[in-house]
Order: structure tokens, then sequence, then C-alpha cells
């Protein structure tokens, strides 16, 4: 029997789903088990990379595609264009997810979910601010709006007990450059050869967002993704910018919520397209190779798709596939897919130019330890410098 680990840190009712249909491959194909560990983010991205050059590293692992071409580059991913060339069924994965996974040229991995993220608001606390919950905002204006009618400081003591929105600026999916794309700005050139964060579009965004943060205190500052998910579904925050895996939780929770795309900006509408690739250890064997390639297959059939979007919230990652009847969520966060877009896509140094430059020069913005116009310019110093080190 060939045995193949796998490795991914899904949260939400995504891990369960996830197990489920390894377990339907691994009765499918006696002659071959699939063995999943689960673990926090957090923990998984600290373990990879001294796994896989330790030569412990998993056969399998599934992560965020921004971080593909940081280790393609170091050489621990196995390329997939054969099964690329090989699977009919690559041919109906969405463009975007695809795109996310190619480095240089070539695929090193294959999109295992795709979604958008998407404005969830908490209807009761809408009804309760005098807004419509059936008329969420559509424009930044109307946002601004509701964002500060929605924070509340009940006893007047400077700190609102409810907040408009929660705002993670760190250990989370990346919103910010959501922010920056709707003012026209973004964190690099189109080209991703140098910073744009001093261009005229991404100060007046940050300006614009750091004024109803610090000022309004339209949302706490210093979130993680857990802590804004939960101040939601706990009642503090009336809206937060998430995909399909929080929205069980805050089912399981009994909040009253709906969905709706993020308002667009004074330049456009946009929102990130966040996709999961499922990668292949480098040093795998050619036995394992074709165990795993088989796997693959497997995930992106019209089965194991109906089955993840029914189970995970997660739209398909095949264009082909309408969502499910049963989960009318999914098709809502489906429905987004048109205007949503990764984060700089194909930049090997995307960790240390979004978690260790971008997001701490917001926090020291917000918190008025630099100016808008001088944070960035100092961010976009270290950027320019990162992008000049790795070529």
């Amino acid at each position: 029997m060939t045995r193949l680990s796998f490795w991914s840190g899904y949260a939400g009712p995504a891990p369960s789903t996830l197990e489920a249909i390894v377990d339907e491959f691994n009765a499918a194909n006696p002659d071959v088990r699939i063995e999943v560990s689960l673990m926090p983010w957090d923990v998984f991205f600290q373990n990879l990379l001294p796994a896989y050059f330790s030569e412990g590293g998993p056969d399998l692992a599934a992560f965020d595609s921004t971080r593909v071409p940081q280790y393609a580059q170091k050489g621990v991913l196995a390329p997939v264009d054969d099964w690329f060339a090989a699977e009919p069924a690559s041919n109906a994965l969405v463009t975007a997810a695809v795109d996310a996974v190619t480095y240089q040229g070539s695929k090193y991995a294959v999109p295992m979910t795709f979604t958008s993220l998407k404005l969830c608001y908490n209807r009761a606390l809408f009804t309760e601010a005098g807004l419509d919950p059936d008329q969420p905002p559509t424009t930044w204006d109307q946002w601004r709006t509701a964002l500060t009618r929605l924070t509340r400081d009940r006893d007047d003591d400077g700190v609102p007990e409810q907040h408009g929105i929660a705002l993670p600026d760190h250990e989370a999916i990346p919103v910010w450059p959501i922010l920056l794309w709707g003012h026209g700005g973004d964190i690099l050139t189109p080209d991703g050869s140098r910073s744009a964060l001093t261009s005229p579009e991404a100060v007046g965004a940050v300006r614009t967002w750091v004024d109803l943060v610090a000022r309004e205190h339209v949302s706490p500052t210093g979130l993680s993704g857990t802590q804004a998910e939960e101040l939601f579904r706990d009642g503090k925050a009336a809206m937060t910018i998430t995909g399909p895996w929080a929205t069980g939780g805050f089912q399981a929770a009994g909040v009253d919520f709906d969905l709706a795309p993020v308002p667009p900006g004074p330049f456009r509408q946009a929102t990130l397209g966040t996709t999961t690739s499922l990668a292949l250890n480098a040093e795998l064997s050619p036995e394992k190779k074709r165990a795993a390639h088989r796997f693959l297959s497997h995930w992106v059939g019209e089965q194991a798709q109906q089955s993840w979007m029914k189970g995970s919230g997660y739209p398909s990652i095949r264009l082909d596939q309408y969502p499910p009847n049963d989960n009318p969520l999914v098709g809502q966060f489906a429905d987004d897919a048109r205007i949503a877009q990764p984060v700089m896509p194909g930049v090997v140094q995307f960790a240390k130019i979004h978690d260790d430059v971008f997001e701490p020069a917001i926090r020291n913005i917000i918190s008025g330890e630099a100016g808008v116009d001088d944070g960035l310019a100092t961010a976009s110093r270290r950027i320019d410098e990162i992008l000049t080190e790795t070529g």
C-alpha cells in the first residue's frame, strides 16, 4: 500500500468535510492510504519549511496560494504541469485560481478552493440602528454612514461597546488590500516590480480608513482574523469581511446575519479572491507521485466538489458546477468571483512584504506612531529594498 501524508490548517466546517472526501478516496482506492494531519495555520507554517528541509515534509500540503512562489523558488514543491496536461477536468478549474498557482510559467500546485470575501453584516444590529437590513451599503459613502451609526459608545467613556466593523490587521486573510483597491490603489505596481504605496490612490485609501478606525473608532485596532470573527459572532461588531469558513460558526452561534458584496469604492469594486492550493513534495517517489495525482483528480471531480460545497460552504473550484440549492451561501460567495482578485500573485516575498511590512505599517499609522504619508513612505522604501534584494 502507498501511504501519503497530508497536512493542512483548515478551520470551521472544512476539516470534517475534507476528511470525509479523503475517506471516500481511500475507500475507492484500497492500494492508497492518505493520512490527514490538521493543525492551526500558524503551527502549519512554522513547521512546513523546516519539515521539507529535513526530508520529513508532508507528501501533500494544502495552503494559501500566496505561498506557492516562495516554496517553488526554494525547490520544495513538485511541478504539476504533467497532471494538468493529462487531466481533462483541469480545463474546468477557475482561471484565477490556476493563475495563482503558476510561478515562472510552471504550475506548482492544483487549486483546491477558490472563494471571494464578502461583507458579512448583523441584520438585528442594522435594524436596531435604524438601517434597513435588506438594503446593505452599496457605496463607500453609504458604508461610512452605516459604520458610524453602528458604532455605539453607550456609557460615553470613549470606548465603544459595539463597533461598526471588525477589521483584522494581522494573522488573517488579507482585508486591507481590498480597501486600497476600491480607491484605485495597491501594494505593488501592476508589474510587481516596486511599491505602489505612495501613489495618491493608496495614500487616499489609507487616510480614509485610518480616519474611520482611529478617529471614529468604527473598528477595534490590532485584531487578528480569529478575534474579528469572534467580535462579530458575539454581537460586538456589526460587520466584518470574511469568507465561507466563518459562516458555519456564525450560524451555529445563532447570529442573524446576511452577506453582501464589499461596497464599491470611489474608483472601482473589488474583493479578495483567495485560493488554497494542493501541492506535492518535490521528493516524492514515482509511486507516491502517481498516487498523489490520482487524489488530485479525485478532488477536482464533480462528486467530490459537490460534497465540498455542501459541507464546507465554499464554492466549487470548477467553473461548470452550480452551487447546491441546500447551501444558498455558497452561491453568494461564488457570485463575487467576477470582482475577486489575488494579492500580489507570483511574488516570492509575499509574506515578507505583506505580513512584515505592509500590515505593521497600517498598525503604526492607526496607532499614531506614524503619519499616513511618512508611514507609507517608509514601508514603500522597505518594500522596494525587498524586491531589489530578490530580483
